[in-house]
């Protein structure tokens, strides 16, 4: 084990260094495994130091984490990035002349990009998909609120994860928040809520976050910040269908759901993020 510019490290091992009998007989499989994967370092070194080295938040030259414009919280996972969360264009004029003098534009947005689910008793929980970035952990959820006021108030609010399974697509709940309704009170504002544990994620898993709102028959649901997108079809096979979809009825978070229940809408996507 050589540096590439075939200098020796301290504790390598090698025909030009072959070290003495103390130093190889302490040797282990794993220590040597360690050695291989970092020969620079030489003894010193590891491959679990270096990747607590590339996990760490300072001093690290190896980029690892998102920029605020994915979401407000820090190194998250998104369903898409907030920067994202763009008002769509409803009118426009212009003002100006042929002979080069002034000219402008005015331009009117519309309200904030979000969806009002389903009220009046429905009941649905509200899904987001998304796919873990690294091996990691997740411990809160964030989401965003739009511009609709529920004038006569919801009866509960809960904020779950799910994680998919590789085999069957269906989904298990990880983890629940309790009763948030009175938590959840701005319009257009980003939420981030604490999960009741830290919970280990896998690169390339499938995760969704679920907002369940409950309501009675005169009752109308917050609304969720969300994106419209072009509703393609995936090819056969691939799990899930659409990054949106919602659950059957139920009053309290669900602790599993299959995925032939699942009622999925490729034409949009909430704005969800784990953490």
């Amino acid at each position: 084990m050589t540096q590439p510019d075939g200098a020796n490290p301290n504790g390598a091992h090698n025909p030009t260094r072959p070290g003495s009998f103390e130093e190889w007989r302490n040797l282990t499989e794993a220590s040597i495994y360690d050695k291989s994967k970092a020969p620079i370092v030489g003894g010193s070194g590891s491959a679990t130091r270096a990747q607590q080295d590339i996990a760490a938040t300072d001093r690290n030259v190896i980029p690892s984490g998102a920029g605020l414009w994915n979401a407000y919280v820090r190194n998250a996972d998104p369903t898409f990035p907030r920067i994202l969360l763009t008002p769509t264009a409803t009118s426009t004029g212009s003002a100006g002349s042929s002979g080069g003098g002034s000219h402008s534009h005015s331009i009117t947005f519309d309200d904030p990009p979000d969806y009002q689910p389903a009220g009046h008793g429905s009941n649905f929980t509200e899904l987001g998909f998304i796919e873990c970035s690294k091996d990691r952990a997740y411990s809160r959820i964030t989401f965003g609120t739009g511009n609709s006021v529920t004038a006569l108030g919801i009866n509960a609010m809960y904020a779950m994860v799910y994680l998919m399974s590789e085999t069957t697509g269906d989904l298990i709940l990880k983890a629940a928040t309790g009763d948030i309704k009175d938590t959840i009170t701005a319009t257009n504002r980003e939420y981030t809520l604490t999960l009741p544990s830290t919970y280990a994620a896998l690169k390339s898993e499938v995760w969704a976050v679920g907002l369940l709102q409950v309501t009675g028959l005169v009752q109308t649901c917050k609304s969720i910040l969300a994106r419209s997108v072009w509703p393609m079809t995936p090819p056969p096979g691939v799990r899930p269908y659409a990054l949106y979809a919602y659950a059957p009825a139920s009053s309290t978070p669900l602790t599993s759901i299959s995925y032939s229940s699942l009622t999925f809408d490729a034409g949009f996507i909430p704005y969800y993020a784990l953490s």
